[in-house]
């Protein structure tokens, strides 16, 4: 069971200040580390022999909400706000987070090849590029956040014990991970649409430049990179389109100053 005894943040996101240090520092390598041991502490999580339980309340941000992502049972608090709000600094979730966005969108839509796979992933494109969160458990199951199978605690002070609960009865039940996926993705065409619907938002200025460049790299990762359209990719290939973005966008100074000024003054940076 994956949780804690905070009185108000399941996690609030990532370390920003070391993030920053290690740029400052133009140590890149450090940073590909960083990232790729997050997405693979996911994927242990994922796909461990035992069942593994996320218990989430009160903020689960970032980093946060890609724990949350990366477990296969959620038992989460019903106050509950959770996104994926990268795009605030500049930058991209990179933990996992995409591709399991992107996964559980293409695990929604038919066998039919002319299916409209570009209509499910455009909702987790626009919620992250939005850094929506949620007000609460039951809008994060709407967000897609959870899961039809997860279940919530409206009491906080026993959350811990009744994700305990699910832990064991998944145990009890013989609980077996589930096997590797491969993700149909709307490939180059489909990042090709979204990328136009961008570059007409930054055309009237509802969207900065920067603002511009980053839903463009969620594009690119969502779309599952240089395949054609409804092509079937491994979780693998995903994450490291994730990784590559986000050291893309760590090499921005705007991003920098992103970071910056969230780390002075705890708001965001619109540049």
């Amino acid at each position: 069971m994956i949780g804690n005894d905070a009185p108000d943040a399941f996690c609030a996101g990532a370390n920003l200040f070391s993030l920053m240090v290690a740029l400052g520092q133009g140590n890149f390598a450090a940073v590909g580390d960083m990232v790729a041991n997050f997405q693979n502490a996911a994927l242990r999580t994922r796909y461990a022999r035992v069942p593994v339980v996320a218990a989430p309340f009160g903020l689960a941000l970032g980093g946060g909400a890609e724990v949350i992502l990366g477990c296969q049972h959620v038992r989460a608090a019903a106050e509950l706000y959770v996104g994926c709000v990268e795009v605030g600094v500049g930058l991209v979730p990179a933990g996992g987070g995409c591709m399991e966005l992107a996964a559980r969108a293409a695990a929604r839509a038919s066998d039919d090849p002319q299916f409209d796979l570009l209509a499910l992933v455009r909702v987790p494109f626009e919620m992250l590029a939005r850094a929506r969160v949620s007000t609460s458990a039951e809008d994060a199951r709407d967000l897609g956040y959870l899961r039809g199978q997860d279940s919530t605690s409206l009491a906080r002070e026993t959350l811990i014990g009744d994700a305990k609960q699910v832990v064991l009865g998944l145990a009890r039940a013989g609980y077996s991970p589930p096997p590797p996926r491969r993700i149909r993705v709307i490939g180059e065409s489909g990042a090709a649409t979204l990328r136009s619907a961008i570059r007409n938002l930054a055309g009237v200025h509802q969207i900065s430049e920067h603002d511009a460049k980053i839903a463009s790299g969620l594009a690119r990762i969502l779309s599952g990179g240089s395949v054609p359209g409804g092509a079937f990719v491994s979780e693998q290939t995903i994450l490291d389109l994730e990784r590559e973005v986000f050291l893309s966008l760590c090499g921005e100074q705007k991003t920098r100053d992103r970071i910056q000024q969230m780390l002075t003054s705890g708001k965001p940076l619109r540049n």
